[in-house]
């Protein structure tokens, strides 16, 4: 099965089209090329649907980094800990 660090991981890969070891805490919103704003909304996207969570708009914004997309899955009862 699965862990979620790698759901997640695969998640910035696929929508991102990035090549896996270009997936770091370095990666963030505006920085990394493809992470642009309808790269980011397609990523929501698939996040939501991956995890089966519902992201509020107000924190949407807040994810705009590698390490703030797992803060924010984690307030959703996403568990990243025990794994």
């Amino acid at each position: 099965m699965m862990r979620n660090i790698e759901k997640y991981r695969n998640a910035l890969i696929n929508v991102l089209d990035l090549d896996e070891d270009v997936v770091c805490e370095e990666l963030a919103l505006g920085v990394t090329g493809e992470w642009d704003s309808i790269g980011h909304m397609t990523l929501i996207s698939e996040i939501e649907d991956v995890f089966g969570v519902s992201i509020d708009s107000e924190w949407i914004t807040e994810f705009n980094s590698y390490q703030s997309g797992i803060e924010l899955l984690k307030r959703l009862g996403v568990d990243f800990i025990n794994e």
